[in-house]
């Protein structure tokens, strides 16, 4: 089984790019399996899982008298999801054979998404390496006698020595808190391309004049690459040599904290950016003013 760090890395018995376990299982997420070829893959996944050593691994969970089977699964971004885009998969590892497609066996829950979507998708986009993570079923003892009588009505068990017989429920994923992802995935992608601003939120922009018309002629891409550049004082988005938008200064902070890392980077870095409904929707990593992290000051007796 992979080691547990603190930082994401390649683990290189799987080929994934791996996020760290969170190590409070009460804040485990749930997977939305659908019943049916999803279903079936979830329980072949757990099976194979079981038979080629998992019964090994068995452990308990703080507070809780279940024992649980650890897993590692991969998350795959669907931007083919024709119900939402930005759709997480969670597959089987590639390990097990076939595509990411084949593999697929449930989804994040869109209310999870809202915060641990964006760095899922940015580490997949830019490694170019699935992603994976840690994850676990919960396991119960099961009466062997009320299982023979009950047959393939019981549900999917898991054999293990002594004639015992184990059953499982969903799959639950072991992610970081939210801010801590977002923090992990920086220092990763940092280290694999570090003029790069991941895609965490998105704010809109105006286009520049006729610049939505000519990018139409060159991407149908929905989410496209952009250049940001610091010019005269000014963050500019550029599609190649085509300017899209300019985003700071403004009346608005969104892009605050882009335009101080643009200048770090030495005045240029890449983004990812899409049309929405009529304006430039280009995504950073924080859109949070740079003011909240000034020290307030104290009251001044007068």
């Amino acid at each position: 089984m992979t080691t547990v760090h603190d930082a994401i890395a390649l683990d290189q018995e799987s080929g994934m790019i791996l996020i760290p376990a969170s190590q409070r299982h009460e804040f485990a997420i749930g997977v939305s399996v659908w019943d049916g070829t999803a279903k079936d893959a979830f329980d072949a996944f757990v099976q194979r899982e079981a038979a080629s050593g998992g019964l090994d691994r068995l452990s308990r969970t703080s507070g809780r008298k279940n024992t649980i089977l650890p897993l590692t699964v991969q998350l795959v971004p669907r931007p083919d999801n024709d119900y939402n885009p930005l759709a997480i998969s969670v597959a089987s590892p590639p390990g097990h054979g076939g595509t990411d497609h084949d593999r697929h066996f449930g989804y994040l829950y869109e209310r999870n998404l809202v915060s641990l979507g964006g760095p899922i998708r940015s580490l997949a986009y830019v490694t170019g390496r699935p992603v994976g993570c840690h994850a676990y079923v919960e396991l119960h003892r099961v009466d062997t006698r009320e299982y023979q009588e009950c047959g393939v009505d019981y549900g999917p068990v898991i054999p293990a020595s002594g004639n015992v017989l184990f059953g499982y429920g969903g799959l639950r994923l072991l992610l970081p808190w939210w801010e801590d992802l977002h923090r992990m995935a920086i220092t990763y992608a940092r280290t694999v391309a570090p003029g790069r601003i991941l895609p965490f939120i998105g704010h809109w922009a105006s286009w520049a004049p006729g610049a939505r018309q000519e990018l139409s002629a060159r991407t149908q891409d929905p989410l496209f690459p952009i250049t940001l550049r610091i010019e005269d004082g000014e963050l500019l988005a550029y599609h190649q040599d085509l300017l899209l938008a300019c985003l700071w200064p403004s009346g608005r902070d969104f892009f605050d904290r882009t335009a101080a890392h643009v200048r770090e980077l030495g005045g240029t870095a890449t983004a990812y950016a899409e049309d929405y409904e009529g304006s430039i929707k280009v995504y950073v990593e924080d859109s949070s003013p740079p003011t909240r992290d000034r020290p307030r000051r104290p009251p001044q007796r007068r």
